[in-house]
């Protein structure tokens, strides 16, 4: 398995975080197979179609106190998230793929879709398929630690964990 973790990784209080992840990581395949995760769906803060103005304030809200409780808590990738979880107390990584991976994350999405068929996940595939390397490099640009994942076959637990012994 070929990853990499940032050296200046900064352990806060517990061993518990909130873990901003790329479309498509493994957030909800995780938090479905192991409790100790919780995946706060974005796509829920919408009524009626819309998202209320604020609603990331809100959504950061519940995820440091999740975090706080004992939880590992995957967030999604939204700038106005990460914007919001730079000012929480709580560990913060984030975790996305590499540039090199740019097909193979893509035919991994399209994949997805064609089996959910999920509205969702119709977007993911959409925004990657516009906007691959500019997410990415927006990921690779901020003062959270960074997991960088290397290869398509990987083990998000297993990263996980060891960025928790870091």
């Amino acid at each position: 398995m070929n990853i990499l973790i940032n050296e200046e990784s900064i352990t806060k209080g517990s061993n518990y975080m909130i873990i901003i992840g790329y479309q498509g990581i493994g957030k909800s395949t995780l938090a479905n197979k192991n409790i100790n995760y919780i995946d706060l769906e974005s796509s829920n803060f919408f009524i009626d179609g819309k998202r209320q103005e604020n609603w990331f304030i809100i959504y950061c809200n519940i995820a440091n106190h999740l975090s706080e409780q004992g939880k590992n808590v995957f967030v999604s990738s939204h700038e106005v998230v990460r914007e919001s979880l730079k000012c929480s107390k709580e560990k913060v990584v984030v975790v996305y793929p590499s540039l090199k991976l740019k097909e193979q994350w893509l035919e991994k999405l399209q994949k997805r879709y064609n089996i959910t068929q999920l509205e969702k996940d119709y977007k993911a595939l959409m925004n990657a398929k516009d906007r691959y390397e500019e997410n990415i490099k927006e990921l690779q640009n901020n003062d959270f630690t960074k997991i960088e994942i290397k290869d398509i076959n990987y083990d998000l637990e297993r990263i996980l964990q060891q960025e928790k012994r870091i």
